[in-house]
C-alpha cells in the first residue's frame, strides 16, 4: 500500500508540472507518465483518464488558494493586517509554484462553468467579518465609499497581475529572473500602501 501511495503521489506531482506548463489541451498522458518515471498503462491504472487526472490537479490548485484566502478574510485581524496577509500569501504561493496562478486563471477562463460548479461545491462566501470591516470603515468616514468585493478584487488584482503576466513584465521592464523576483518582493510592501492610500480619507 505504501508503494502504491508513493506512486500515486509521484504521478500527481508529475501531472501538476505538466498541466501547469501546458494546460489541459496541451498536456499528453505520455508526457505525464515519462515525467513520473512510469509506463503509460500504470498511469491509467491509477487515473483512468486525462480528464479525471486534470480535475484532481485543478481542484488541488484552487484549494491551495481559495480556502486560505477566505480564512484570512474571516480572521480577527485589522483590515490592514488582512491585506498584508493576503499579499504575503499570494507571493509565498507564487514562490512555491510559479506556474500555479496563471494555470488557475487560464483554466478558469477556458472552462468557466466547470470552475463555477467547483466553487459552488466548496460553498464559500465572502466572510461577514471582512464585509463588516469595510462597511464600518466607510460608515465611520475613515474610508472612501467602496464595496467589499471591489476592495478585495483590487488587492487580488495588484497581487496577481505581475504573476500571470510575468513574461510581459520581464520584457517590458528588461528584468532577468533575479531582478523580477526583487520586483515582486518590493510589491509586498507597496501593495498595502497603494490600497490604503486609495481609500483612507
Amino acid at each position: 500500500m505504501a508503494i502504491e501511495k508513493e506512486t500515486e503521489e509521484r504521478i500527481f506531482e508529475a501531472a501538476q508540472r505538466v498541466f501547469q506548463l501546458r494546460g489541459f489541451e496541451g498536456a499528453r498522458m505520455q508526457e505525464i507518465s515519462d515525467e513520473a518515471g512510469i509506463n503509460k498503462s500504470m498511469l491509467h491504472y491509477y487515473f483512468r483518464s486525462k480528464n479525471a487526472l486534470f480535475q484532481e490537479v485543478f481542484k488541488s490548485g484552487v484549494k491551495k488558494i481559495m480556502p486560505a484566502l477566505f480564512g484570512i478574510l474571516a480572521n480577527d485581524k485589522t483590515l490592514r493586517e488582512k491585506v498584508v496577509q493576503i499579499v504575503n500569501f499570494y507571493h509565498d504561493v507564487y514562490l512555491e509554484n510559479t506556474h500555479l496562478p496563471a494555470f488557475v486563471v487560464y483554466e478558469m477562463n477556458q472552462n468557466p462553468e466547470r470552475f463555477k460548479e467547483f466553487i459552488k461545491s466548496m460553498d464559500m462566501h465572502l466572510p461577514e467579518e471582512f464585509i463588516e470591516q469595510v462597511e464600518e470603515g466607510v460608515a465611520s468616514g475613515k474610508m472612501r465609499r467602496i464595496a467589499p468585493d471591489q476592495f478585495l478584487i483590487n488587492v487580488i488584482s495588484l497581487c496577481m497581475m505581475p504573476m500571470i503576466a510575468r513574461n510581459m513584465a520581464q520584457t517590458l521592464f528588461h528584468l532577468d529572473d533575479t531582478e523580477y523576483d526583487s520586483f515582486l518582493n518590493e510589491r509586498r510592501e507597496l501593495i498595502p500602501n497603494l490600497i490604503f492610500n486609495g481609500v483612507i480619507l
